[in-house]
This record gives C-alpha cells, sequence and structure tokens, in this order.
C-alpha cells in the first residue's frame, strides 16, 4: 500500500494566532491595536530558578564523612519533599540525634556524598525570593566578626554551592555556601546573618506576525489576526523568529554550499531547494541568518548544529519541508516561498511528534483587510486544531507522487497507470506496482509501497 500524505500550503489564509504567557502577568494591548512581529504582547516578572543547596556539614554542625552521607540522608534523587520535611538524620548517640529540614518544596535531583550536600529542584510555585543565611552561627563565631570571615561583597551575584564566607580552623577549614543563586542584598554585623535575594526577570511574548489584536485573553495574552500564505514543513529544530525571506538556489532540486553564502544572509530566512551542507549552514548562522528552509538536511549536521556555541548565542530555526536528508522541496511550497521572496515572514521550528503532533510553521503575514480569505487557521491556546481530512488509500492515475526508495529516491512524478497484480521489480521480487511519468520525461515502474501520494491540502 502506498503512502498518503499532505503537503499544507494554503494561500490567501486568515490566522488567528494566540499570543499567550505561560502564567498570569500584564497585557499590553487592546482589541483593535495594529502590531508588528516584535510588538510586546504581555509581559511578566517571574524568579529565575535554581537549584537549592543544603549543606549537611553546615546542618548538622559537624564533620560528614562520605560513608556518613549514606546512612544519614533519608530521601534519594527523584523523591519529592515538603518544606520542614526530614531529609536527613543523624542517630542518637552522634552528636545529639539531630535533624536536617527541607528548606523548601520541591524533588531532591541529586545527593553528593563527597561535598555532604543534597541539591533540590525548587517548586516553581513556592519558590522563596529571598534566603537568609545565618553564617555567624554555622562559623559560632561572633556576629561583628562577620564581614571579616565573608568572601562576598553586597550587589555581588553568587551561584549555589559557591563559598560565601569561613575561616581555616586547625585541622578543620570552616567553610559557608550559598543555598541559593541570587545577589548578596544585605551583610549584617548585628545578626550575623546574610541575605541573597533572588533575582526577578521579565518575560515578554511578542506579537510574532503582523496584524491586528482580535481578542485580549485576561491576564495572559491575546489573540492576533493576520493575513497570509501559511506553509508546514515536516520536521524542525529552534524557536520563533522572524525575518526577510531570501531565497538562495535557482531550482528546489539544488544544494546550498558555503560558497554561496555570505554577509548579505545577516537577519534574513534562507531558503535552499534540496538541502543544505553542513558548512552552509554554519556560514549562515555566522553571517547571521535567522532561520534556514530547505527540502531536507542531514540530521547528524541539524545536531551538531543544535549543540554549537553559534546556535546557542543566536536564536535561529531550521526547517525540512520534506524530510531527514537531502530531498527536493515540492514544487507547491517552492513557488509559494519563490512567490514571497525579499517579504517578511515568521517562522517556528518548534516540532513534537509523540503525543499531540506539532510541526514547524512558516507565514508570510500582513495586515487584514477587506479581502474574503479562502481558509482560516484558528488556535486554542497555542496549539493548531484542525480537522483530519478523509485520506484515500488506494493509488489513482493522475496522482501525484514522489518516490521514497533507491533508485528514484526523492524523484517527482505523476501515476500514469495502477499496474494489476504483481510484476517482477529490479528488486527480483514480485510486488504491486505503478508506472510513473517522472518530471523528467521518463517513465518508471515503482513498487506501490515505495511511492508516496501527496494530497494538495485543504
Amino acid at each position: 500500500m502506498a503512502m498518503f500524505s499532505q503537503i499544507i500550503v494554503r494561500h490567501n489564509t486568515r490566522l488567528l494566532k494566540a499570543r499567550t504567557l505561560p502564567s498570569p502577568g500584564k497585557i499590553l494591548v487592546k482589541p483593535g491595536d495594529a502590531v508588528g512581529p516584535t510588538a510586546i504582547i504581555a509581559k511578566t516578572d517571574y524568579l529565575r530558578e535554581s537549584p537549592r543547596v543544603v549543606d549537611l556539614r553546615a546542618e548538622l554542625n559537624t564533620p560528614v564523612s562520605p560513608d556518613l552521607v549514606d546512612s544519614i540522608v533519608l530521601k534519594q534523587p527523584g523523591d519529592s519533599v515538603k518544606t520542614g520535611e526530614i531529609i536527613a538524620s543523624l542517630p542518637d548517640g552522634e552528636s545529639g540525634g539531630r535533624q536536617v529540614l527541607s528548606p523548601c518544596d520541591g524533588v531532591v535531583r541529586y545527593v553528593s556524598r563527597l561535598d555532604a550536600r543534597i541539591l533540590i529542584r525548587e517548586d516553581a510555585d513556592s519558590m522563596k525570593p529571598m534566603c537568609v543565611v545565618p553564617v555567624s552561627r554555622i562559623l559560632k563565631s561572633n556576629p561583628k566578626w562577620l564581614r571579616t570571615h565573608v568572601t562576598v561583597k553586597e550587589g555581588q551575584y553568587v551561584r549555589e554551592g559557591q563559598i560565601i564566607a569561613g575561616f581555616p580552623e586547625p585541622g578543620n577549614p570552616v567553610a559557608v555556601y550559598a543555598p541559593i543563586s541570587g545577589v548578596i542584598a544585605r551583610i549584617c554585623p548585628r545578626t550575623g546573618n546574610v541575605t541573597i535575594v533572588r533575582p526577578m526577570e521579565t518575560l515578554k511574548v511578542t506579537a510574532l506576525v503582523p496584524g491586528r489584536v482580535a481578542k485580549v485573553l485576561p491576564h495572559m495574552g491575546a489573540v492576533v489576526e493576520s493575513y497570509g500564505c501559511y506553509l508546514e514543513g515536516v520536521f524542525g529544530a529552534g524557536g520563533e523568529c522572524h525575518g526577510r525571506l531570501w531565497v538562495m538556489t535557482q531550482s528546489p532540486g539544488d544544494i546550498l554550499d558555503a560558497s554561496d553564502v555570505g554577509p548579505e544572509v545577516d537577519g534574513k530566512i534562507i531558503v535552499a531547494g534540496a538541502g543544505a551542507t553542513y558548512e552552509a549552514i554554519d556560514s549562515a548562522l555566522h553571517f547571521g541568518a535567522k532561520g534556514i528552509i530547505a527540502g531536507g538536511l542531514n540530521q547528524k549536521d541539524v545536531a551538531r548544529i543544535s549543540d554549537s556555541d553559534v546556535a546557542r548565542n543566536h536564536r535561529c530555526a531550521l526547517i525540512m519541508m520534506e524530510g531527514a536528508g537531502f530531498m527536493p522541496m515540492n514544487h507547491r511550497a517552492w513557488a509559494a516561498l519563490c512567490q514571497n521572496h525579499g517579504n517578511v515572514v515568521s517562522i517556528d521550528g518548534t516540532s513534537r511528534l509523540s503525543g499531540e503532533l506539532v510541526r514547524p510553521w512558516i507565514f508570510t503575514g500582513r495586515f487584514p483587510d477587506d479581502s474574503v480569505p479562502d481558509h482560516e487557521l484558528r488556535e486554542t491556546g497555542t496549539e493548531f486544531k484542525r480537522a483530519a481530512p478523509a485520506m484515500r488509500n488506494q493509488v489513482q492515475p493522475g496522482d501525484r507522487v514522489r518516490c521514497a526508495r533507491q533508485p528514484y529516491f526523492g524523484l517527482w512524478g505523476v501515476v500514469e497507470e495502477v499496474i494489476p497484480g504483481r510484476i517482477p521489480l529490479e528488486s527480483e521480487g514480485l510486488m504491486e506496482a505503478v508506472r510513473v511519468r517522472l518530471d523528467d520525461g521518463s517513465l518508471v515502474q515503482v513498487a506501490e509501497a515505495n511511492v508516496e501520494v501527496v494530497e494538495q491540502g485543504a
């Protein structure tokens, strides 16, 4: 049986795109406002998450050997903990039977035998904005000598586990560690405490597509209405971005090489035909390209690029329109992209193949006008909801197909005849087959199971 798929290319489409915050915040637009891709729809302030470090030596006020850690820690990585819950206990007969309580709600991430520490990933909803470290009590010193013991200054940023105070005690150097990441807000010689404040960060959600605010979602975001051409890819990497669309190859079967890439791609979303070499992708990102669209890309190249420093420091998206490996881009998508050469487009490389399917997409948006759209895409939350089209299960003459196996892998053509029964093929097997007139004019016989029938899409 042949494979059946859809190529989603929708011209003159009305897109209603929901742009929302992950948590309630402030809405900065109102219905009817005209917005561009960079317009800020909503924003919210949040505490930056960091692990919570529990130093067993400081909490128990006694040396803790690696072997002792195994016997006194009551929680293992992956266990949930609540504020005030006992996470470690030193038995009676050893320093009077002391207990260590969890300072927060969260999940135990790691237990270090060597450092005698427990790392807890705090629950974001109950995270406290500050932490008071009783340095003088831990060091058993007079609070007025606090500033002689601390190794940090007010206003300094510290990481969790970093030494913030201590003194060399003969045979047993004592140190105090920062339990969270944050800024040293106060060093108080009166109480002997050091206060660490978590920095607040601001998360902003932009419109991404040019258009008009159709609806405000209270405290969460807004729905942006835009008109344009919408395309869906097969797989992608990276997140959201926008830029000027720039077609870099002459045909949908060409492969982009590094010699074809120069400074002119800065700020652009470039289009290759059948694919782009690793060197071409790397050069494009170094020159400032925001995204790359191609028929296919080498999956190892995508993994290398995703793990590189340039990808981490530079927001970009990679979209494959056909699949993994170099594959000629289908003519409908190629024509739509060429038609919008030089226009500003918005893309999202986010993909999810398990659970609810999420495909990467490309949208050439414009402000709404009085024209009647041919298609409409609505959203619930941030996921597209569309009715699944009825799919055929038999090949018919006239079907547009793509060969999915060698020796005609990636080649396009039109079915001229469905051959009755089974016939011997080059694989020396008897299989159901079809005669396909390839785009180069040659007539070939291909196993029906090795062709992909491409529906035109709604």
